[in-house]
């Protein structure tokens, strides 16, 4: 008997909050979650030894085995699975191999979401949905030249807008966080439940759990304040035509002193630094 497939694909840059919304995820009732999985490679875990592949992460993480070695047969495998058990699968898309040079990919990125255009070609259905952030905040969080960075985050943000995908922000997860995990799982058609509070206790997880951030010493999910950077970069990057687009697309103040929910000290860097 032939089993009806759909693929849940979470879309998430580096740096946008993704590795906390895939622990919150993974803490719901019935869910299997695959981290950090795509055609190209895998993103990397709290361990020297990382669970990479969807094989991998099966096995591993779940007591699943599975036959193919395959990145996009292991999802349809492992979906069929989850199926028969009554379980979700939601799979954590590592989107910034597509879009950045990186070893990965031969240093030559497809510019493109290969993980949505693969899964599309198989007989299923995807429903993809994209975790964003202010493009400032990552820049600043990735520390990469703005002429680099803000180039290839632009072409990312063109191709969720281009595959009409739903979007969330990390800024309104982390102003209310109970109210968009209800959006979220209302738009995937699961569950909702409190239990995602219990997220620092998910450790299925590839991401950032392995690099000490603020977010990772944070007890709770809230808002941080906007980095501090020097006068010189803030000329930089209110100058920067891809952020102000990139920024724009997704409806982000265009400017470092711009209102954004992540900057609670707003009117003291703005004397400091005699922002204008």
């Amino acid at each position: 008997e032939l089993i009806s497939v759909t693929v849940v694909l979470m879309i998430c840059f580096a740096r946008s909050g993704g590795t906390l919304l895939n622990q919150c995820l993974g803490a719901l009732p019935n869910i299997v979650m695959l981290s950090e999985v795509n055609p190209l490679g895998s993103g990397s875990g709290a361990t020297t030894h990382a669970s990479r592949t969807v094989r991998e992460q099966a096995k591993n993480w779940y007591g699943i085995e599975l036959k193919s070695d395959d990145c996009i047969e292991g999802i349809l495998e492992l979906e069929e699975i989850c199926k028969l058990t009554d379980r979700q699968l939601i799979v954590r898309d590592w989107s910034f191999i597509n879009f950045v040079p990186y070893q990965d990919n031969g240093y030559n990125p497809p510019k493109k979401l290969l993980t949505l255009e693969y899964l599309r070609t198989q007989n299923c259905e995807v429903k993809p949905f994209a975790f964003v952030r202010d493009a400032i905040d990552i820049w600043i969080s990735r520390n990469m030249p703005e002429n680099i960075f803000f180039s290839e985050y632009l072409t990312y943000v063109n191709s969720i807008l281009d595959n009409k995908i739903r979007i969330f922000k990390y800024e309104d997860f982390c102003e209310n966080p109970q109210s968009v995990m209800q959006e979220i799982c209302a738009h995937l058609q699961i569950s909702y439940s409190d239990e995602f509070q219990n997220y620092k206790s998910f450790t299925k997880v590839n991401g950032d759990v392995q690099i000490i951030s603020r977010g990772n010493q944070c007890n709770e999910i809230k808002t941080l304040p906007r980095k501090i950077i020097s006068r010189e970069k803030i000329n930089q990057v209110n100058r920067c035509a891809e952020m102000i687009e990139a920024n724009r697309l997704l409806d982000y103040p265009i400017s470092y002193s711009g209102r954004s929910r992540e900057n609670f000290f707003k009117k003291a860097i703005d004397k400091v630094l005699s922002i204008t």
